[in-house]
């Protein structure tokens, strides 16, 4: 059975700060997308209804 050589590589980030910064893009990415939020939240506005009002006759209520 053949043994298989582990090489470091000391140009790549470690674990750790890999993880910080995947963290850190995940907080950015959360950031933005609660600010689209809150900026679509501010603009839009609600749609205006027309409200009909219903008179009775004499076959109300059925």
């Amino acid at each position: 059975m053949r043994r298989r050589r582990h090489y470091r590589d000391f140009e790549r980030p470690g674990g750790l700060v890999q993880l910080g910064r995947l963290f850190a893009a995940a907080v950015i990415l959360l950031v933005l997308a609660a600010g689209g939020l809150a900026y679509y939240g501010a603009t839009v506005t609600p749609e205006r209804h027309k409200v009909e009002k219903v008179l009775p006759d004499d076959r109300f209520p059925r």
